[in-house]
């Protein structure tokens, strides 16, 4: 019979044709029924209430006394417990979250039904059920901690998640955080609006074109470990859920204000002696919100839309204009949000979201480069949107979820206006700067459809033990493009000011690339007994990528780039892999109050569109030459680059291919750990976590390989090699001269990237708001080492590529972190709220590359190589500490009116978070700073 049950599941879930990333956005509810002697209680009716539902569901308890409440949206709930002969049992106060399982004994005394006995589940803060590793931004921490008013300064405050940037008051919310979580690859990270995977399809997969509107959501979301089957990523996974209406109207209208009169004067850093112009303080920043939820229907039509619009200016103090004066930032964002939920039925409810973002940079710069001048930064205004739709369906005890979503994007990285099409890039690898134009410009179209279906039903009493079934699928179709230009059809590079090579490029060209995705999942979630539960899973996953036929106009060098059409690719990568989820929680005492549990599970590393982008023909690609400055005038003339015996080397689609047995990287992960409700609302729990990544992949030119290369301590000229990073000689790897400009790169499996490893041990402390008090606290001890890897085009078979590249400290590798989150509410109304995060400094420098030495004169041209083991040197440690102080007045019975004073970075640290990493006259200088302290004023209307 079971095999039956699970057959005709698994038809039910694969019916779906469509679906991606569904996750869950609701929580559960469940236990058994005893008497007071213990003996369990069958066909007990269960009722369930809340604000969150709109009508109240039951259910009855099964031969063992054992009942479920699946999908309950975020809220606070109240059961009610009737059986005849039997006192009516309630359990009010029942705090649900996203992904949390309360687990609920009641035992029910005899008595006359019209008789009740109430008990408070306020202290249920201990999830027996579960290993996933989560936390939870509820409207209490997103509305009452200081911080930026976005995703990524929100993600931050998550115990163990290490960001790419420092956020003071919103000074980085105009651009995504990478982001990486005990050990993950940064940008291994998930971005699902309302439970369903929307992530820009470009590159690795790994990364967001939607900036949301945090006044919209009523949760956020961070699954950082521990996931079960249902979740693809192993990394950051941020499930963003936005308020819905509900029965009564409510909303909310809020305006925050800063400018440099409400900052201190930032100070210079000193560099070698003398201080140096570093940091972005704000000019101004501008942002004002509403939202209005409520019945169109009571208990069955409720409506949601909410409006913001941020405007954020600030000064590039390590750029200035050719008065002197700093070169600015402007950016802008507006965001509108409309939800419906409608319930069509008892057993069925619709809801529908159209998320709309429009996010503006005026004068984005490239990355590349510490100092990027206002003529070579992007213009990018970039609209955006999502369509989403979720049905909901309960039938003869199965819940059905159907998840429609579309995204819809074009991102434009254009030249400024006025920038003359004869501007030319120029970029100098030792001063770290570009000026005169962007490196190229391009329109980025791409699009994301799926459709999620998950089926899932449960059994209390099966095979001696209750199970939580749950199975679905999962596919997707992806699609991404690049209208690539670029000036002049070529970047030329200095080393110090001197013309060293040209890069020239394929452009224009028009890209496509497209990959589908599929899995499927099931998953178990079997409590045996009254204290163990085994959470069993495992998952199945499809890849496959490849390019649509294309063709692109004539190239602005046609002799170098002739071929401008191409046949569509077969499939370039095709992947089917199979990953376990296996966990165990064991209640300790059996009352809810500490758990142990531990877990392994396999997780597949995000990919995009990243592999067919990267052999894409038609894709981006560039001939790199030497360059004899003959006339002396720092601008490349045809004759003095554009010749055969000068080309040192060539990238791109047309001279890549892929191993045809490359395997899907993936990461093993092992938790461990313990959690106690010490008292009322409190719990603390220590964690030991453990990462291994496998099956990274990159580049080896076949054409180079390590034996055509001759070990040298002198340049071709005879002068000896010195590296400028430590100032001692170094050995150097000259390529023969008959091998110089050969390229065929074939992207392939590295074996030594499997050492990269992470090994952490975590503390944590929750409370969530009650009684006027929050607490949301983590201390990570950490390390994350291995073999550096430089990215995909990383060249695995050039011997300068491998100096100082083996035990490497890894990515954003902050040996000890600290995060405080509270808020206190004192006699009067009075708020106090306190945001505090400590970072043991980076190795120099993940954003912007390791210590890095620069050579010239070989025969291959210039050559960078890793100049001192990564993590030798590190940036300094970041302390940042927020306050804010609220009174909110109330106006009535439902009206509050609060204003707000936030005031950040308190202590008014100038730490250094960035240095020019290669090697030189400019080695370590720093390019920015934590922005000064400033206060921010708000005022906030709710109802």
């Amino acid at each position: 019979m079971a095999r039956k049950i699970f057959l005709i599941l698994f038809v039910l879930a694969a019916s779906s044709s469509f679906a991606f990333g569904q996750v869950a956005i609701t929580g559960q509810i469940r236990g058994v029924v005893t008497d007071a002697n213990g003996g369990v209680l069958p066909n007990v009716t269960i009722g369930a209430k809340s604000p969150a539902l709109m009508t109240p569901r039951k259910t009855t308890t099964d031969v063992a006394g054992s009942y479920l409440f699946d999908s309950l949206p975020p809220g606070t709930y109240e059961l009610t417990y009737s059986l005849t002969g039997f006192k009516t049992g309630i359990r009010s106060n029942i705090a649900i979250t996203p992904g949390f399982t309360a687990t609920l004994g009641m035992e029910l005394q005899i008595g006359m039904a019209e008789q009740s006995v109430e008990v408070s589940a306020a202290s249920l803060v201990v999830d027996t059920a579960n290993n996933t590793t989560a936390t939870t931004f509820d409207n209490a921490l997103l509305q009452g901690i200081p911080s930026g008013r976005d995703t990524f300064s929100t993600v931050a405050q998550a115990p163990g998640v290490a960001t790419s940037d420092f956020d003071v008051a919103g000074s980085q919310s105009f651009q995504q955080s990478v982001m990486q979580v005990h050990g993950s690859l940064p940008g291994d990270q998930v971005y699902s609006f309302n439970g369903l995977r929307l992530n820009w399809p470009g590159s690795t997969g790994g990364y967001t074109s939607f900036y949301v509107d945090n006044d919209s959501l009523s949760e956020l979301q961070v699954v950082t470990d521990s996931a079960q089957a249902e979740v693809a990523v192993g990394g950051v996974y941020m499930n963003l859920v936005p308020k819905s209406g509900a029965n009564t109207m409510h909303g909310l209208a809020a305006l925050y204000y800063q400018s440099a009169g409400t900052q201190a004067t930032i100070s210079n850093p000193i560099y070698n002696g003398s201080p140096v112009s570093a940091g972005t303080p704000f000019i101004m920043a501008r942002d004002v919100a509403t939202n209005l939820g409520g019945p169109l229907i009571t208990n069955k039509w409720w409506l949601f839309g909410s409006w913001r619009l941020y405007d954020l200016k600030e000064s590039v103090l390590s750029v200035r204009n050719q008065d002197g004066t700093p070169t600015t930032d402007p950016n802008h964002q507006s965001n509108v949000t409309l939800r419906s939920d409608y319930q069509i039925s008892t057993n069925n409810h619709l809801d529908f979201v159209w998320w709309f973002n429009e996010q503006n940079r005026f004068f984005r710069r490239d990355g590349t480069y510490a100092f990027v001048s206002a003529d070579a930064a992007w213009r990018q205004i970039e609209p955006a949107y999502i369509l989403q739709t979720e049905w909901t369906s309960a039938f003869h005890g199965f819940l059905f979820d159907t998840r429609f979503g579309y995204l819809h994007q074009v991102f434009p990285l254009s030249n400024q206006a006025g920038t003359p099409v004869t501007a030319l890039n120029r970029q100098d690898v030792t001063l770290s700067t570009e000026t005169g134009a962007p490196p190229y410009s391009f329109v980025n179209p791409a699009s994301v459809f799926g459709v999620a279906e998950g089926v899932s039903f449960y059994k209390g009493h099966l095979w001696g033990s209750s199970h939580t079934f749950k199975f679905g699928i999962d596919t997707s179709v992806n699609r991404n493009g690049y209208n690539y230009t670029v000036n002049n059809g070529i970047n030329a590079i200095y080393n110090n000011g001197t013309p060293t090579q040209v890069y020239a490029y394929n452009t224009p060209v028009n890209v496509r690339s497209i990959y589908h995705e599929t899995a499927l999942y099931a998953q178990d979630s079997v409590k045996i007994k009254s204290k163990l539960t085994l959470n069993l899973g495992v998952r199945y996953d499809h890849f496959n990528t490849f390019y649509p036929a294309q063709t692109s106009p004539a190239a602005t060098f046609p002799l170098l780039f002739p071929q401008r059409t191409f046949a569509q690719s077969p499939n370039i990568a095709t992947w089917n892999t199979f990953r376990p989820r296996l966990g165990a929680a064991y209640d300790l005492t059996g009352k809810g109050k500490s758990v142990i549990r531990a877990y392994f599970g396999q997780f597949d590393i995000l990919e995009g569109a990243e592999l067919a982008e990267q052999i894409n023909p038609n894709g981006l690609s560039t001939q790199v030459y030497t360059w004899n400055d003959t006339n002396h005038d720092g601008i490349p003339q045809p004759g003095e680059w554009n010749l055969p015996t000068n080309l040192v080397s060539a990238g791109g689609g047309v001279v890549t291919t892929v191993d045809p047995n490359l395997k899907r990287p993936y990461s093993n992960q092992v938790n461990v750990g313990y959690e106690q409700e010490v008292f009322s609302g409190v719990k603390v729990g220590v964690n030991y976590y453990y990462r291994g990544i496998k099956n990274q992949y990159a580049e080896r030119n076949l054409a180079n390989l390590p034996s055509d290369y001759t070990a040298t301590t002198v340049d071709n000229m005879g002068h000896p090699f010195l590296n400028s990073v430590t100032g001692q000689p170094i050995t150097l790897y000259n390529l023969a001269s008959a091998k110089v400009g050969s390229s065929n790169y074939l992207i392939t499996n590295i074996p030594e990237l499997n050492t990269n490893h992470y090994n952490g041990v975590e503390l944590t402390v929750e409370k969530q708001m009650s009684k006027g008090w929050q607490v949301l606290a983590g201390y990570t001890l950490q390390k994350q080492q291995g073999t550096y890897r430089r990215g995909l085009t990383d060249d695995f078979n050039n011997p300068n590529n491998e100096i100082n590249r083996n035990n490497a400290t890894l990515n954003y590798d902050a040996t000890q972190m600290l995060k405080i989150l509270t808020s206190y509410t004192f006699p009067k109304s009075f708020n106090v709220a306190l945001n505090y995060q400590h970072y043991t400094g980076y190795p120099l420098d993940p954003n912007n590359g390791p210590p890095t030495a620069v050579f010239e004169n070989l025969n291959q041209g210039q050559v960078s190589v890793i100049g001192q083991q990564i993590g030798k040197i590190r940036l300094p440690n970041v302390d940042l500490l927020n306050l804010r102080f609220s009174r909110p007045t109330h106006l009535g019975d439902r009206f509050t009116l609060e204003p707000i004073a936030d005031l950040f970075n308190i202590t008014n640290a100038n730490t250094v978070i960035s240095e020019v990493p290669t090697g030189g006259n400019s080695f370590r200088q720093p390019t920015n700073q934590l922005n000064p302290f400033i206060a921010r004023f708000g005022l906030r209307f709710s109802f």
